[in-house]
């Protein structure tokens, strides 16, 4: 056999090997955002029955479902790519792409009318909810953006499939405000949110011996951007304006 022949398994084995290696990585980071989210939803969603919680409106059901099921479909597109199915994927797909709008659209609908709820209210959580508020729309406008740029650049799966993975990542911390129940600042759950996005960047970076464009710049501006909102939530000027808007509203 020949070994300079490109067709002969020396050559694409290696390949191969490192293909199967990234299916890998990216499918269980799909599964472990699946078991966080459903920790962490377990008291007030998935397992509430079990719970004495107080009843959820039909909105906040169809939002709860809407968010599970983008959670969903992310890891099913994962084990569709780890299986070879890429037609089943590129199908799926087109379903998805519509589908982030309706996650986008009720996620910030939800943020609002939780804040409006609260200014109307004149309740004692009017400031931290309006800190959320501002972190919330962020989070819609990055995954938007994220999500829009990775079908944009759908024909580079290299760049899809991490633009995809922070796009998911961007609903973690409201899953580990949830399940870090006695913090009761933002800052700590941002922080690890942040050491979670780059201790994948940094696994995908030594498993692929060199650290990917789309999570050097994604990971970046996604981060700083988040920082950047809690940082721009607690000012006065925020805080004034935010309430003004939520509490004119209905």
């Amino acid at each position: 056999m020949n070994e300079s022949d490109p067709q002969t398994p020396l050559v694409q084995r290696p390949n191969a090997s490192a293909k199967r290696v990234e299916c890998q990585f990216f499918w269980w980071t799909a599964a472990a955002i699946a078991i966080f989210v459903l920790i962490g939803f377990s008291r007030t969603y998935y397992f509430r029955s079990l719970f004495t919680m107080p009843d959820l409106s039909v909105f906040l059901h169809i939002h709860a479902a809407v968010m599970s099921g983008w959670i969903v479909l992310y890891l099913v597109q994962t084990t569709l790519v780890s299986a070879r199915r890429v037609a089943a994927h590129r199908t799926l797909g087109t379903f998805g792409a519509g589908y982030a709008v309706l996650v986008v659209a009720l996620g910030s609908t939800a943020t609002v009318l939780a804040a409006h709820r609260e200014v109307q209210g004149h309740t004692t959580f009017v400031y931290p909810t309006l800190i959320v508020l501002s972190l919330e729309l962020t989070q819609m406008f990055l995954f938007a953006g994220l999500v829009a740029i990775s079908i944009w650049v759908r024909r580079r799966p290299d760049y899809h499939k991490r633009l995809l993975l922070l796009a998911t990542l961007l609903m973690l911390p409201n899953v580990f405000a949830r399940l870090l129940v006695n913090v009761h600042s933002n800052l700590p759950i941002l922080g690890i949110w942040t050491s979670l996005v780059a201790g994948l960047v940094v696994i995908d970076c030594i498993r692929g011996r060199k650290l990917h464009p789309a999570f050097a710049i994604g990971a970046a501006v996604v981060v700083l951007s988040m920082y950047l909102a809690y940082f721009v939530g607690i000012t006065p000027l925020w805080q004034h304006a935010a309430a003004r808007i939520v509490g004119a509203l209905g």
